[in-house]
């Protein structure tokens, strides 16, 4: 495999990392998850913007989040990929001094910058809904959820828990609402309509696929979701940048309609697919890197909300 290692594409066994790398040693970076359909990196102002964002909460410096569209190409003509998942991670690299261990980090330290791509079934043959078992686990990870940090134990141990239990995934929750999964955003459609989490109820990830279905279908209500609902509900899905729309098909075990994906997981695929299209068509809509229309600036407590980056 071809990988892009500080501006350099290389073979990903000459991609060395030193074992002092922040990045290694203390969890201190971030990333992101993009996924390319046509050649064409799906939503890539609004990753560069999240990415952005995340950059400068974390104080890491020397890297342009502009730079990932350059990147992504770069991996998608090495690979020969069209239909693609790119992972591209920024960490705080190494320190002059690393034997001090250091918490505050001194000021000008180069990153590290990492990114590989691998083929994922093109956006056009996603036709039918995933299925998934979830099972609720509590939200035991740090407050940060919005930061893409590359720090994912508390997810990691949730995804190991549900699994122990049986279940494919894990569905976190916090003093009695619903966060989202360990690599996705939870919608539920309760009482006819659609629901998600709202960013402002608990500490989540403002995701990129999220805000291109919110987009798709203004029907979707934003607000908080708690356990009990999502216990009631119709149908439980998650959405995601590799997931696309999975369809829950039982939760801790007990089951949730149908045994196969449900109609309104169909029914948000099929948006999401269209909705995924016509941002193809669109691209490039800004300059990466840049906000998009309605989003908070970098810094801001304020969620994003209309067509900025939300969950």
């Amino acid at each position: 495999m071809i990988v892009h290692f500080n501006g350099q594409l290389v073979p990903h066994d000459r991609a060395t990392v030193s074992v002092f790398d922040r990045g290694f040693l203390f969890g201190d970076g971030v990333y992101e998850g993009l996924r390319a359909t046509k050649g064409v990196v799906i939503g890539l102002d609004r990753h560069a913007y999240r990415m952005r964002a995340g950059l400068d909460e974390a104080r890491i410096e020397g890297f342009d989040a502009a730079d990932l569209g350059r990147i992504a190409d770069d991996l998608l003509r090495a690979q020969g990929l069209r239909e693609a998942f790119i992972y591209v991670q920024v960490t705080r690299g190494v320190p002059a001094d690393p034997e001090t261990r250091a918490r505050v980090p001194a000021r000008g330290n180069p990153p590290t910058v990492f990114a590989y791509a691998v083929p994922v079934t093109p956006v056009s043959e996603c036709r039918e809904p995933e299925v998934r078992r979830a099972a609720l686990r509590p939200d035991t990870r740090w407050t940060r959820g919005h930061l893409k940090s590359i720090s994912l134990m508390g997810g990691v141990l949730a995804a190991i828990e549900a699994s122990e239990q049986g279940s494919d995934d894990a569905i976190m929750h916090r003093d009695g609402l619903v966060t989202e999964g360990t690599a996705t955003n939870v919608f539920a459609l309760i009482d006819g309509v659609v629901v998600t989490p709202a960013l402002a109820s608990a500490p989540m990830l403002a995701g990129v696929t999220r805000a291109l279905l919110m987009d798709a279908d203004p029907s979707i209500i934003e607000r908080p979701v708690s356990v009990e609902e999502l216990r009631g509900a119709q149908e439980v899905m998650l959405v995601g940048t590799k997931t696309m729309v999975a369809s829950v098909v039982s939760l801790d075990g007990v089951p949730l309609g149908a045994s196969g994906p449900h109609p309104c997981a169909r029914r948000l695929l099929a948006l999401l697919r269209d909705a995924i299209e016509a941002d193809v068509r669109r691209a490039p809509a800004a300059p990466p890197g840049s906000a998009p229309p309605g989003s908070a600036p970098p810094g801001s407590a304020a969620p994003l909300v209309g067509g900025g980056v939300r969950g």
